[in-house]
């Protein structure tokens, strides 16, 4: 968009964004060569991207899906030597090939219920896409992870945990431990044990499958770690498993509870450690911590957290219209756990509205400065103008918040990290992002110089076409 475009109004930008949430279905193979600025030559490995996509839309209209509802859609953007590459894949579970195959939206998803499913299971593994121990897996939360090529985004099937599984599925957010190369996953389901733990070691064999118990049957989107211990956060949005078994949608099975509050799981790392339950002062409910660590005996974490469930609730069925009252707004807030007393804190961060935070990767679980976002300011025009409008750089020891913001009618992606080299330091390296151009209808992957967020991209990669809405991804260095 030019500086002499005219500003969009309300009603353009709530169409923009529910265009940016509309579903594609290419799948495509090929060099970018449409490029803003220049490709720093540093950049050499792969960053994989995967959001939904739905391939066999239902009569109502991808408009009716729920934001969690789509098919796998991976994205692998490769850079080698000042070039790029870009292709994307669906993931082609049993449920998309059966889907394909019978011609019809035909199984229940998270606002829709099918009133002639067939008797396959909808898996579609479409939050995030992680690279471990030579591996690449599509994750979804109500499922086991399901492997992929990593050079071709090929189609090899479920992970189960060397045949250790323990529950019904693992969530999309593994940590994977920036000095062991551990990664650590849970999972969650609404009957007991209502979770469950896994550590994968570098060699991909996994060391540790258990379950654990919890106060109730709540949506635990995600965990933190640190060098020690394993902090599962346990918000006010609950479980109701009769739902589910009466074939209703998704949607109906959650309620939100704030008189339960919100509960925090701390164990430590290693076989058989207790739980041990910290209550928050407030209730909340949070889908992304930034990162955690421990010092002098406190854990200290870091959570993008909502405090309206029933709107958080609401905004997530009616997004993909584009109708949005701001419930997807979350705020940063820093939890402190005194493993002596019991006790736990908390503080907001700032009055920015800001998600999907992510850091170095190398520091995962020990303590590091610097965080990137997605976030913005709640606008007096347009709700949605508040949600991932802008890029931000927080800093842990208290300094000024740094912001990227994007032209009217943009949207933004999670910041991925990647570092100039492998001994860099923690910011000497290159923030990644996709955006999305409402006014042209285009998307392009964003890199900035983490060292100096605010100034202009250092490049612009445009694809050949519109990237729906993605949730997560990572950096692998190296060229794969």
């Amino acid at each position: 968009m030019t500086a002499s475009a005219p500003v969009p109004g309300p009603e353009d930008i709530r169409s923009m964004f529910a265009n940016h949430l509309r579903p594609s279905r290419a799948e495509d193979d090929y060099e970018i060569t449409e490029i803003e600025g220049a490709l720093p030559r540093e950049l050499n490995g792969t960053l994989f991207r995967n959001g939904p996509s739905q391939n066999v839309l239902p009569p109502e209209g991808a408009e009716a899906l729920h934001l969690f509802d789509g098919d796998g859609y991976v994205h692998a953007l490769r850079f080698e030597d000042g070039r790029a590459h870009h292709r994307s894949r669906f993931v082609r579970t049993q449920s998309f090939l059966a889907e394909e195959k019978e011609g019809r939206y035909c199984m229940s998803a998270g606002n829709l219920a099918v009133e002639n499913p067939i008797e396959v299971p909808r898996v579609q593994p479409n939050t995030n896409v992680v690279h471990h121990a030579g591996r690449l897996f599509a994750l979804v939360e109500n499922a086991p992870p399901f492997e992929i090529d990593p050079k071709t985004l090929a189609p090899i099937g479920p992970f189960d945990y060397d045949g250790k599984m323990v529950g019904m599925s693992t969530t999309a957010h593994p940590k994977v431990d920036g000095v062991t190369g551990q990664m650590v996953i849970h999972g969650y389901q609404p009957v007991e044990p209502y979770m469950s733990l896994y550590v994968v070691e570098p060699d991909g064999t996994t060391s540790l499958a258990e379950t654990m118990d919890a106060p109730w049957p709540g949506m635990m989107h995600d965990l933190a770690i640190t060098e020690n211990h394993v902090i599962l956060p346990l918000g006010s949005v609950v479980f109701d498993v009769s739902v589910l078994a009466e074939g209703r949608p998704f949607r109906e099975a959650l309620s939100w509870q704030p008189e339960r509050g919100f509960k925090f799981g701390i164990r430590g790392r290693e076989p058989g450690a207790p739980l041990r339950w910290f209550e928050a002062p407030n209730p909340g409910y949070t889908f992304h911590p930034g990162n955690a660590y421990e010092e002098d005996g406190t854990l200290y974490m870091d959570a993008c957290v909502y405090r309206d469930g029933k709107a958080f609730l609401e905004d997530l069925e009616t997004v993909r219209r584009g109708e949005f009252s701001g419930g997807l707004l979350a705020v940063p807030v820093l939890y402190e756990f005194d493993l002596e007393t019991g006790a736990c804190r908390e503080r907001q961060l700032t009055d920015h509205y800001a998600e999907f935070p992510r850091i170095d990767d190398r520091l995962v679980g020990r303590k590091n400065r610097w965080g990137y976002a997605a976030g913005g300011r709640r606008s007096p025009r347009c709700p949605v103008d508040g949600f991932a409008t802008a890029l931000l750089k927080y800093d842990r020891t208290g300094g000024p918040t740094v912001h990227h913001e994007l032209p009217a009618g943009w949207w933004t992606g999670e910041p991925v990290f990647a570092p100039r080299s492998p001994d860099a330091g923690e910011d000497d390296g290159f923030v990644l992002s996709m955006v999305y151009d409402g006014p042209s209808d285009r998307s392009a992957l964003q890199i900035l110089d983490a060292q100096h967020l605010d100034a202009a991209p250092l490049a612009r990669l445009w694809l050949r076409h519109r990237v729906p809405l993605q949730f997560h991804g990572n950096y692998a260095p190296g060229v794969l």
